[in-house]
């Protein structure tokens, strides 16, 4: 039998198909995901910035009434800010944490900082083992006092 010189290379372009289509499926997916976790990543500081907002509205009674002092109860702010994430179905399951849970804040402060800990589910990587992206979120909440300019804060 007579091998003719075409023969050994049949297939192999199948090989570099199915390579190259794994490869731009791949590519793909990391364009997709990308995106969509800045996305992700931009609601998640738009979701801890609210959750901070309704925190800094937790303000101590008993400073305010006896020393005259605007003061935020930190205690309540965590709680509040983590009851305002629950009430929305987009966020149930997370909570509203101080940045460094082990160091927390004061029990009574001039603004709250929030961090949530969502998690993105990718579209493609899926296909490649990586199903989830861990993100954070971080939004920050300033007692401003009557006419106190915001922007100075």
């Amino acid at each position: 039998m007579r091998v003719r010189r075409g023969d050994r290379d049949r297939g192999t372009i199948s090989i570099f198909v199915a390579l190259g289509s794994a490869m731009m499926l791949m590519f793909l997916g990391i364009v997709l995901d990308c995106g969509g976790e800045l996305r992700a990543i931009v609601n998640a500081d738009e979701m801890a910035q609210e959750a901070a907002r309704v925190g800094g509205q937790q303000i101590d009674q008993p400073t305010l009434f006896n020393k005259g002092q605007y003061l935020i109860n930190t205690k309540a702010a965590y709680a509040a800010a983590t009851a305002y994430l629950q009430k929305d179905p987009a966020y149930r399951g997370l909570t509203a944490d101080p940045p460094d849970p082990a160091n927390p804040p004061p029990a009574l402060a001039t603004s709250i900082t929030v961090v949530v800990h969502p998690v993105y589910r990718t579209a493609l990587l899926g296909l490649f083992g990586v199903s989830t992206l861990s993100i954070q979120g971080t939004g920050t909440a300033t007692m401003v006092v009557g006419g106190q300019n915001a922007g100075a804060a």
